[in-house]
C-alpha cells in the first residue's frame, strides 16, 4: 500500500514539476512512512511513497526499474497471487531479482502486453513509464479499491493516489464542478468518473488508460467487464462453493510479511471473517472494534462475545464526544467532499490499529454483495408494489402507516420522493438525500444536466441485458456507492494512518461467482444474506452463531447531531455562521440557514442527514480554499 504522484511534460522539459512532486510526496508521508522514491528524465517525473507490506527489503522500493531499464513502475496496492503469477513467468522465460509483487507486474506487462491487468489478483493502481515504446500505461483493480486521479491539459498530465495533491502544482486551476457538488448533495459522495475538480477525473474501476508521449494519442480499454457477468449461471451456487471461495480469497489476503488483524464489528460479515481467520491465520489474531457510549449505536458486546469465543485479541475504542481536530482530519483525509459520517469513527479506529499492525481484514463488500441492506428490501418491496394499481398501493401504504410500523412509514415517505427523480436510479433512490433538483435549492448555482441520474440509469440499462429490473438494481451499488463512498472511506481513513485494509469480500472470483447466479437472493427475498448466516451456523458456537446470525443489519450509525451539538458546536456555528455563508459562492444563504435554524431547533422533519453533509462540504471547502496546506 502506497502513494503515488507523477507528471508527463508534453510540450517542455520537466524541470519545473520537480519541486511540486517532492513536496507533494512530503505531504502524502502517511501513505509510506517506509520509503520515499523519485525518478526523472527529460519529460516524465515518478513519484513513490512506500508502507512495506511484501518484501520489506529495499529490493521493493519505488519507483521500480527492469532489469533492462526499459520500465518503470509506480504501484499502489498489492498483488495476491504474484507467486503463482512469478512461476507462470518463469516458465516463459522471465528471471527475477527480487521477492517483491511489484517485479513481478512489470514481467507481466512485458508477457501480456496492456492485457496484463487480467492476470493480477488483488488490489492495485499503477502507472508503468515504457521507455521503449514511449508511453504512459495507468490501470485499477477491478472493483475501485485503490483510488487513482488524473489531471490533463494541454501543457501537462498530472497523475496522484488523492486529489489534493495536485494542489501543489501552482499552474493548475482547479475550480470546482459544479455537477459533482449537485451530486455530492444528493447522495453524500462524488460519483466518479468525474470528481469534485474541472479538469481532474478519477481512473474507472478496470480500466486500462495508455498515453503515447510522441503524437499524444491515448487509448481507454476495460480489462474486465461486471455487466458481462452478470447471469451467466443458471443455477444457485452451492454453500460449499461459496465457502470454498472464501476461503482462497482469505488465504490470499493472509499473505505478508508483517501482521494481520481484523476490523470485528460483530455483524455477520466480520464475525465470519473471524472464524475464517482464526483456522487459517496459525497465531492469535487482533481484532479491532469501535463503540459508542450511546447504547442504541453500540455493537461491542456482540464482537466480545465473537473473540471470546475464538480466544481472539480484541482491542476496543469507545467513541465519546468528538473533538475538531478529529472531525477536520477526517475532512481532510477524505480527499473529496465525503459525508459518510462513519469515516470518522473509521479514521479513530485505523489510529489505535496503526499502534498495533499494519494490515487489516475489512467486511466491505458483503452487503453489497449479498444484499444485506435493509434497503434492498424496501427496493424489493416497491417492485412489489409496482404490481398493484396505483389507487390499490396507495391505500396499502397509507392503511400500513396507520399502524405505527416505522418500516412502512419510511417506504411511504421516500415513495412520496421518487417521483421526482427524472430517471430511475436503482437502489440509490434510496440511499440519495434529495433528488438533485432539490438539493440545488441549497446551492447558488443551477441545476446541471449531467447529473448522476443519468450515470447510473446507464448502469441499470446495463445490468439489464442480463438480469431482470430487481436484480439489476440491487447490483447498481458495486458500481457507485461501493467504489465511490464505502471503499474511500476505508482506504483514506486507514491509509491516513498508514494501515493497509483487504477486504475479502471483493475478491473478483467470488463476486463473479455471486452476480454470476443474479437471481440467488430470490428465493427469500425478506431474508438476506442467507449464504454467510448458513456459513457463521457451522462456525461459530450453536448459541452464539444464532445471536449472531438473527441479528437485523445495524449499519455504521453515528450519533451525528450528538457531535454538532457538543464537540463541534463552537465549528459548526462558524461554519453555518451567516458571515462564513456569504464568502462561499456555492451556498444558497437563505435556505442553508433554514435548514440550520431548523435543525437546531428540532423542528418536525428537519433533515439531518442534509445538515451534516452540508456540514461536511463547509468544512472541506474551508480546507479547499487554504490549498489543503500547499504554498500558493
Amino acid at each position: 500500500m502506497c502513494g503515488i504522484i507523477g507528471v508527463l511534460s508534453k510540450k517542455r522539459a520537466n524541470s519545473g514539476y520537480s519541486e511540486s512532486v517532492k513536496e507533494a510526496l512530503l505531504h502524502m508521508h502517511y501513505r509510506g512512512p517506509d520509503h520515499l522514491g523519485f525518478w526523472s528524465d527529460e519529460r516524465v517525473i515518478l513519484g513513490h511513497r512506500r508502507l512495506s507490506i511484501i518484501d520489506l527489503s529495499d529490493d521493493g522500493n519505488q519507483p521500480f526499474h527492469s532489469a533492462c531499464g526499459n520500465y518503470i513502475l509506480a504501484f499502489n496496492g498489492e498483488i495476491f497471487n504474484y507467486k503463482e503469477l512469478r512461476e507462470e513467468l518463469k516458465k516463459q522465460g522471465h528471471s527475477f531479482r527480487t521477492d517483491s509483487d511489484t517485479e513481478v507486474i512489470i514481467a507481466a506487462y512485458k508477457q501480456y502486453g496492456v492485457s496484463f491487468p487480467e492476470h493480477l489478483r488483488g488490489m492495485f493502481a499503477c502507472v508503468m513509464y515504457d521507455r521503449v515504446l514511449q508511453k504512459l500505461l495507468f490501470c485499477r483493480d477491478r472493483l475501485g479499491k485503490k483510488p487513482l486521479f488524473i489531471y490533463e491539459s494541454e501543457n501537462e498530465l498530472i497523475f496522484s493516489s488523492e486529489i489534493k495533491f495536485f494542489h501543489a502544482f501552482r499552474t493548475i486551476p482547479l475550480e470546482l464542478n459544479e455537477s459533482s457538488l449537485v451530486n455530492f448533495f444528493s447522495l453524500q459522495y462524488v460519483p466518479g468518473p468525474q470528481t469534485i475538480y474541472k479538469g481532474v477525473r478519477s481512473l474507472k474501476p478496470a480500466e486500462v488508460w495508455t498515453y503515447q508521449l510522441n503524437d499524444s494519442a491515448s487509448e481507454s480499454q476495460t480489462y474486465w467487464n461486471i455487466f458481462d457477468k452478470v447471469g451467466q449461471r443458471k443455477d444457485l451456487p452451492e454453500i460449499e462453493e461459496i465457502d470454498e471461495l472464501l476461503q482462497k480469497s482469505i488465504r490470499y489476503r493472509l499473505i505478508a510479511n508483517v501482521d494481520i488483524g481484523l476490523l470485528l464489528s460483530g455483524g455477520i460479515d466480520s464475525s465470519l471473517l473471524a472464524c475464517y481467520m482464526h483456522e487459517l491465520a496459525g497465531k492469535k489474531v487482533k481484532a479491532f472494534n469501535v463503540g459508542f457510549s450511546e447504547s442504541s449505536l453500540d455493537e461491542s458486546s456482540y464482537a466480545r462475545q465473537v473473540a471470546n469465543s475464538m480466544d481472539l485479541d480484541l482491542i476496543s475504542l469507545t467513541l465519546e464526544d468528538l473533538s475538531v481536530e478529529n472531525f477536520s482530519k477526517s475532512i481532510y483525509h477524505g480527499d473529496q467532499p465525503l459525508g459518510d459520517s462513519a469515516i470518522i469513527p473509521t479514521y479513530l479506529i485505523s489510529k489505535s490499529i496503526a499502534q498495533h499492525v499494519k494490515v487489516v481484514l475489512s467486511g466491505e463488500g458483503a452487503d453489497e454483495l449479498f444484499h444485506g441492506y435493509s434497503h434492498y428490501q424496501l427496493e424489493n418491496y416497491y417492485y412489489q408494489l409496482g404490481k398493484l394499481p396505483f389507487e390499490a398501493a396507495g391505500f396499502l401504504f397509507n392503511s400500513l402507516s396507520g399502524l405505527g410500523i416505522h418500516k412502512f412509514d419510511k417506504i411511504k415517505n421516500k415513495l412520496r420522493s421518487i417521483n421526482s427523480f427524472k430517471k430511475d436510479t436503482g437502489v440509490s433512490r434510496w440511499t440519495s438525500i434529495l433528488n438533485p433538483d432539490l438539493c440545488s435549492n441549497y446551492l447558488s448555482i443551477k441545476q446541471k444536466d449531467d447529473s448522476y441520474e443519468t450515470l447510473f440509469h446507464s448502469y441499470l440499462q446495463q445490468f439489464r441485458r442480463n438480469a431482470g429490473k430487481l436484480e439489476s438494481s440491487l447490483m447498481l451499488d458495486l458500481m457507485t456507492w461501493l467504489p465511490d463512498d464505502l471503499l474511500v472511506k476505508t482506504d483514506r481513513m486507514m491509509m491516513a494512518c498508514s494501515v493497509e485494509a483487504r477486504t475479502p469480500y471483493l475478491d473478483h472470483e467470488l463476486v463473479e461467482m455471486v452476480i454470476g447466479s443474479s437471481g440467488h437472493f430470490g428465493e427469500k427475498p425478506f431474508q438476506s444474506k442467507n449464504y454467510l448466516r448458513d456459513l457463521l451456523r457451522k462456525k461459530l458456537p450453536k448459541q452464539l452463531s444464532e445471536t449472531i446470525a438473527n441479528r437485523s443489519k445495524q449499519g455504521f450509525e453515528t450519533p451525528k447531531m450528538t457531535w454538532i451539538n457538543s464537540g463541534l458546536s463552537e465549528l459548526s456555528g462558524f461554519l453555518f455562521s451567516e458571515e462564513n455563508l456569504k464568502s462561499n459562492p456555492y451556498i444558497n444563504l437563505k435556505q442553508v440557514r433554514t435548514l440550520w435554524e431548523d435543525n437546531k431547533q428540532e423542528k418536525p422533519g428537519a433533515n439531518k442527514r442534509l445538515l451534516w453533509n452540508v456540514f461536511c462540504f463547509l468544512e472541506w471547502y474551508r480546507q479547499h480554499e487554504t490549498k489543503f496546506g500547499f504554498r500558493r
